[in-house]
């Protein structure tokens, strides 16, 4: 059994269905993202509204996470939102913000206040025009202003993967300064990294961070099968232990524990 922390969700995608292709591909749960509508206030409701009826059928399974954008005027009532339905944690993506913008730390404290997690996406896009100046994982340094919500940059931030590490380097030492206090940040390892680079990239965050900051994800889409989230995990399990030589139980610790160390608040 495996999960999977980056999961996009269409809109019309079922929620039994989603359970019975999760069934056949042994996975135990899915952070299901809302579909990515967050052009304005009416949109980011609706999308919430989508993902709540989604995961409706099982929340425990099915881990809803609401896509928003902090820069919109209604940010702080979609928080709200996106927890009086039970949402598990928010999805944001950068575009034509920037992540340390002091302007957004409102919802930021929201969120923290609500002790959810976060999912970050981080590195190069292929749409949204030109946003990926905006998505470089150094950005993502401000974050260390809010210390109790746990958050994830994704696609190991591709291309700028070392800056990725260096960032986690940087919450590391600031947990480890602040005695008993968790680390707050992990590095979703989601593909964005070609197969030539992965091996290195996943080499040099383990060697870096341990397994225990690393958290599995696919990039997959519901509705669908799951083919591909499998074949990630298998992949990634190829790397991790075949090829790098790690134990099966560091994957395992990726694609299970380190996804619910991620979603459990801090204290």
């Amino acid at each position: 059994m495996y999960s999977d922390c980056h999961i996009h969700c269409r809109a019309g995608a079922d929620g039994t269905e989603i359970l019975r292709a999760m069934d056949a591909r042994e996975m135990e749960k899915a952070v299901l993202i809302a579909p990515h509508m967050t052009g304005s206030d009416a949109e980011v409701i609706e999308s919430i509204g989508l993902i709540a009826a989604t995961c409706a059928p099982d929340p425990e399974r099915l881990l809803g996470f609401a896509f928003v954008d902090p820069s919109l005027p209604g940010a702080l009532d979609h928080v709200r939102m996106a927890l009086d339905k039970g949402l598990k944690g928010f999805k944001l993506m950068p575009d034509h913000w920037y992540p340390y913008e002091e302007r957004l730390f409102p919802t930021y404290a929201a969120i923290e206040a609500a002790r959810k997690p976060m999912l970050w996406h981080s590195g190069i896009l292929w749409g949204n025009m030109d946003s990926s100046r905006f998505c470089r994982p150094v950005f993502y340094e401000a974050l260390i202003h809010f210390p109790k919500v746990k958050f994830a940059l994704a696609h190991i931030s591709w291309p700028w993967t070392d800056e990725c590490l260096a960032v986690a380097g940087r919450m590391r030492a600031a947990a480890r300064r602040d005695e008993g206090r968790q680390m707050q940040m992990f590095v979703d390892i989601t593909r964005g990294t070609p197969d030539f680079y992965r091996v290195d990239a996943l080499d040099r965050a383990l060697k870096y961070l341990g397994a225990g900051q690393l958290i599995f994800g696919s990039d997959n889409t519901v509705p669908g099968d799951f083919a591909g989230s499998r074949r990630a995990a298998d992949a990634d399990r190829e790397i991790i232990c075949n090829v790098l030589g790690r134990p099966d139980a560091d994957f395992d610790r990726m694609a299970r524990q380190n996804i619910e160390n991620w979603l459990t608040p801090m204290d």
